[in-house]
């Protein structure tokens, strides 16, 4: 790993395309801004994980794909909180969607709330 010091308003330079630039350093925290070209893709590091591990999941279900019997589909049952990959034969139909969760109370706190008035 290289590691450079850098103060505000000073830049790196990657591969002749990108341009990183210190905008701010606060307590415990650091401003970076970005320039590179639109075909350069700049996610975060635990966004770009999320990506890495549904592309994994996606690879193996397309792998999975490949070397079943032609004859049977693969359904994708969704229940409260999550979603399972089910293989199923081909005389059964899809899986049936899980029941609807009970309502909540109108007075219970939802994670679905408004947003808050201006002050």
């Amino acid at each position: 790993m290289l590691v450079l010091t850098r103060r505000p308003d000073e830049s790196i330079i990657i591969a002749g395309k990108i341009k990183i630039t210190v905008v701010s350093v606060g307590p415990g925290r650091v401003k970076l801004g970005i320039e590179a070209p639109s075909d350069v893709r700049i996610d975060r590091e635990e966004v770009h994980e999320k990506i890495e591990a549904q592309t994994d999941v996606l690879t193996a279900v397309a792998s999975s794909a490949a070397t079943r019997d032609p004859h049977t589909n693969t359904f994708v049952a969704s229940g409260a909180d999550t979603a399972t990959i089910v293989p199923a034969t081909g005389t059964e139909s899809a899986p049936a969607p899980a029941p609807a969760a009970p309502p909540l109370p109108l007075h219970s706190i939802s994670k679905y709330r408004l947003p808050r008035k201006p002050r």
